[in-house]
């Protein structure tokens, strides 16, 4: 059997493995819009309390889905879900890529979605500056990736967090000279738990924060030049699904015009996951990924610092609400 058989085979088996969910549950109580929110749940149940109400507060009532590939914390996943007016879905197996996959194309139905992870909390204005940044990029005739928040510990944002507060000396003096051009397991905002607390005690009260971002970058949007982790973007769900998927095969015809304008199939096997595959989409087809400087929201955490900062999470919940 050639290797282009193989390929060919391995390819078809992919795609369908991209949207494969078994079994799953859904409790939907989406009203339908423009505009839909994907939490995605499972890693840090610990933070729920506070990331569910501060998603609450500041959704605009939108639509907000809990996806909880997995149904892990289920009781707890599902209790916060009722709670809170928001729709919920679990699936098996525990994949949280396929997962996503089957949401946006069979029960998500919104031009839009923003999707956040379960270790990022919002602020007032984060999700607001989101969408007006997109559609004012829409507006100037941009093909638009993806649109993201600054957090405060991320491998790229973290820059801006420390220049927008005038932080970059002082970090420069413990951590070393800030730079996000590089592997992310190089910079201490990945690997150095110390980094991750040294930043969040300069983030809280978080809306005090965030006003800070909103006033000072008022409008500002900065190009994104290098892979970013998504902890919470905004994308169209049709540059995903309708042409791509997070995981499928790329299928595009294009006019070639060596040859006479003749339809040319492509296929490309696309990268392992949804970070990879978003920022791999954005690259190869020139689609813009962009930093909305006047939206703030808090990261936890990277998993090397996940253990240290979920103590340091728990002596401080209360300072994560106290500005709700």
């Amino acid at each position: 059997m050639t290797a282009s058989i193989l390929r060919k085979i391995f390819l078809m088996y992919q795609a369908r493995y991209n949207f494969y969910v078994k079994k799953y549950y859904l409790r939907n109580n989406l009203k339908g819009g423009e505009i839909s929110i994907i939490l995605l749940t499972g890693k840090y149940s610990s933070l729920w309390d506070v990331v569910f109400r501060r998603l609450y507060e500041y959704s605009h009532d939108l639509d907000v889905i809990v996806v909880n590939a997995g149904g892990f914390n289920r009781e707890k996943a599902l209790k916060l879900s009722t709670d809170y007016g928001f729709s919920y879905f679990e699936s098996l197996p525990n994949n949280y890529v396929s997962a996503q996959n089957f949401v946006i194309r069979n029960i998500v139905q919104s031009r839009f979605i923003i999707k956040i992870d379960d270790d990022v909390f919002l602020t007032k204005h984060t999700i607001e500056k989101m969408i007006i940044a997109y559609k004012r990029l829409l507006n100037e005739g941009h093909d638009v990736g993806f649109v993201a928040p600054v957090l405060n510990v991320n491998n790229v944002s973290y820059y801006h967090f420390l220049k927008t507060l005038d932080l970059l000396q002082e970090y420069e003096r413990s951590f070393g000279k800030p730079i996000f051009t590089k592997h992310w397991a190089k910079q201490p905002i990945w690997y150095d738990p110390r980094a991750s607390q040294w930043i969040w005690e300069k983030s809280i009260p978080l809306n005090e924060i965030s006003d800070i971002f909103a006033s000072k970058n008022k409008n500002l949007i900065e190009i994104i030049p290098v892979r970013f982790s998504i902890q919470c973007i905004m994308f169209e769900r049709g540059f995903l699904l309708n042409k791509y998927g997070y995981l499928s095969i790329l299928k595009s015809t294009t006019k070639n015009r060596r040859s006479k304008g003749k339809g040319k199939k492509q296929s490309i096997l696309l990268p392992f996951n949804d970070e990879d595959s978003i920022n791999y989409y954005s690259d190869t087809l020139k689609y813009g990924r962009f930093l909305v400087l006047d939206s703030f929201a808090g990261h936890l955490a990277y998993y090397p610092q996940s253990e240290y900062m979920l103590k340091w999470f728990e002596k401080n919940k209360t300072k994560l609400m106290e500005d709700l």
